[in-house]
């Protein structure tokens, strides 16, 4: 730590603070207040998921919970065990300091100081490996500045958050193989962990990867002991895995319920043409993201340290950064179609482009030894050192100011319609709606409003709810998901339906198609698999409400037909639990309008039972005759798991980054 912060003094501390201002220069229409227009990131994927998770998580952590469950998108879903809600991720801790309405402003702010941060990682480990300060600053300035990290990764934050480490880890890396010291390595190991709780898993494979290949490099050229190699390959795996169980173990665990467990070749395999590589020597034209270009004083840098300067060193980054080009181009170039199938990771991940992180990294390295050899070479290029600083923040700031910004309400992008109001006012607390993704802000937007939605942004959920909902007739499963308002633009004539108003071209109807939250069921049939139990609930035939479709024979007492009335209601229903009073006048089946998930756990009269899967999607349980209390809680082993490993692990190299400093 003493390390690090020694960069800081002299000249450091200047650098420092300058790299954390050009990220701020680069957007200054964020921020600046004599402009009659507000600007902010473009509306998508980072309002609709990355805002609206974040909100969420925030608003839980206030309410003193974990926020392992989310009841508000695709009927529910497991929260930690999507990355994308950053859940564990502590740079983002500083969110709980605002308001939750600040969250898209706050948001912003942090990617352009997690671009100020990936510019100071650079520094350090440029600084070190070209021996020039100098160096570390230029090459800071293109990649925080540079077309990658400044387009699509700071509209998905997450990957910007995961990126920034790949420098930090060099740094820590190289000091650990020079000197031999365990604590760098502890510092490696916790720059890795902070990458996989960012929650982009591709680009933690590429940090990964890179850092590998570095490792065995250096291991070779400063004929570091492979025993030693070994103990500190060992220390990197398990300790920054261990750092980061607390996402990994739960997504694991989602993957295969996902529409992730089965991508083919085309799906993942998109990657840069050839004619989109000329944006390594220009910017693309328009209103575009250059991902590739750093500027071309930069390049000039890079191909003078590829042709002049101290071969081993820079062809190691030449070939990292010229194989991982031909990996951008996916299916389009030549390297990729031979190797994704033995290379560990390439078949889950999809847009090969964001190899184009490690090759923008590489060139900047190379761009320092550049500048480096250059300035030992003629030593009055010092004194222009600050006019070519001037060119590249220039020339990167021509490329790629304003290309992520679009006019935004002042209010931000959740403001609360009259459709809106009306369901939260009109809709039970476990009522649903099915707001075909039109709620203001987009298909998440029940993350902001407490509005529990049947659809849902993100790539880990369960595909099953699309089967469901595309299988089953619509007013059955509307019935099922206990759907209460319908948000839609068709115009629909059913006797059920209350048309309640017109907005902007969407209409709100109200429901009364005796939508429930749970019923009780006395005849039961057995399907073979998930995918025949939602077929068969399809059925025009089944009544979903008397028959319920299991994929497992349930446990005695079997259901039998009820010989009186019978009453079921809900006692006790949040985020994390759902309780209900039943009274049976014969054994039968409790049904929950509610997605199943592995550690929803379900007690009955205090006694644990067992949960079963019905019509491929939702909670039962069987229940003899009688009066009875059920409730259902989220006790996620595998989430309690994975934080208690990274606890333990964030413990443990505590204790031995200090114990080493004695």
């Amino acid at each position: 730590m003493a390390s690090l912060l020694d960069n800081l003094k002299r000249k450091g501390f200047r650098y420092t603070l300058l790299l954390f201002i050009a990220p701020f220069l680069l957007f200054w229409q964020l921020w600046w207040p004599f402009s009659a227009t507000r600007y902010g990131f473009d509306i998508g994927d980072f309002t609709e998921q990355h805002v609206a998770m974040r909100t969420f998580v925030v608003s839980e952590l206030r309410h003193g919970r974990l926020p392992f469950w989310d009841p508000y998108t695709f009927a529910g879903e497991p929260a930690v065990a999507d990355p994308i809600f950053s859940t564990y991720y502590p740079p983002s801790l500083w969110q709980l300091l605002f308001p939750s309405s600040w969250m898209y402003w706050i948001l912003q702010v942090e990617a352009l100081l997690h671009a100020g941060l990936a510019g100071f990682f650079t520094f350090l480990a440029v600084r070190r490996l070209t021996r020039s300060a100098r160096a570390g600053m230029l090459a800071g300035l293109a990649f925080s500045l540079s077309g990658y990290l400044t387009s699509y990764p700071m509209l998905q934050i997450i990957i910007l958050q995961s990126a920034i480490w790949l420098p930090a880890a060099i740094w820590a890396l190289d000091i650990t193989l020079e000197k031999r010291s365990w604590r760098h390595a502890i510092l490696a190991a916790l720059f890795l962990g902070c990458s996989i709780l960012a929650g982009h898993p591709q680009t933690f494979m590429y940090v990964a990867y890179a850092l590998a290949a570095y490792l065995v490099w250096r291991t070779v050229r400063l004929h570091v002991p492979w025993h030693f190699l070994a103990r500190l390959a060992i220390l990197l795996t398990v300790l920054g895995l261990g750092l980061g169980a607390a996402q990994w173990l739960p997504s694991l665990q989602i993957l295969p319920y996902s529409p992730r467990a089965a991508v083919d070749y085309d799906y993942i395999s998109n990657g840069f043409h050839l004619r989109e590589l000329l944006g390594l020597v220009r910017p693309n034209a328009g209103h575009q993201w250059s991902p590739l270009y750093v500027g071309i004083l930069t390049l000039i840098f890079a191909l003078w340290a590829l042709a002049r300067g101290r071969k081993w060193d820079t062809w190691f980054w030449g070939g990292v950064a010229g194989i991982t080009l031909l990996l951008s181009m996916g299916r389009y170039g030549p390297l990729f179609p031979h190797i994704y199938r033995w290379m560990p990771g390439l078949t889950f991940f999809r847009e090969q482009e964001r190899w184009a992180l490690v090759t923008v990294f590489s060139i900047v390295v190379l761009a320092g030894y550049g500048y480096a050899q250059m300035e030992q070479r003629w030593p009055s290029v010092r004194r222009v050192f600050w006019f070519l600083a001037f060119l590249i923040f220039l020339d990167l700031f021509h490329a790629n100011s304003g290309v992520i910004l679009q006019p935004i309400d002042p209010r931000g992008p959740f403001v609360a319609s009259s459709a809106v109001n009306q369901i939260r006012q009109a809709t039970p607390v476990y009522g649903r709606v099915s707001s075909e993704g039109l709620l203001p802000g987009g298909a998440n937007a029940g993350l902001i409003f407490h509005v529990r939605d049947v659809v849902g942004s993100g790539p880990l959920y369960q595909k099953a709810l699309d089967e469901f909902v595309s299988t089953v007739p619509e007013l059955r499963w509307w019935q099922m998901l206990d759907v209460r308002h319908v948000l839609t633009r068709r115009v629909l004539h059913h006797g059920a339906l209350l048309h309640v108003l017109s907005e902007e071209g969407v209409n709100l109807y109200q429901t009364f198609i005796g939508a429930r939250a749970g019923w009780l069921a006395h005849g039961y049939i057995v399907s073979p698999s998930q995918d025949e139990a939602i077929r068969a609930t399809a059925r025009p035939d089944l009544d979903p409400f008397r028959t319920v479709v299991l994929e497992h024979k349930p446990l005695p007492p079997l259901p039998q037909s009820p010989v009186g009335k019978e009453s079921l209601r809900i006692t006790a229903f949040g985020e994390q639990r759902i309780a209900f009073e039943a009274v049976l006048t014969a054994p039968g089946i409790l049904i929950a309008s509610e997605m199943w998930y592995p550690g929803w756990e379900v007690y009955i009269d205090g006694k644990r039972g067992r949960t079963l899967r019905a019509y491929g999607i939702l909670r039962a349980v069987t229940l003899p005759a009688g009066k009875h209390k059920v409730e259902w809680r989220f006790e996620p082993g595998i989430m309690w798991a994975g934080l208690a490993i990274s606890m333990l692990s964030a413990l443990a190299a505590t204790i031995a980054f200090v114990y080493l400093g004695f």
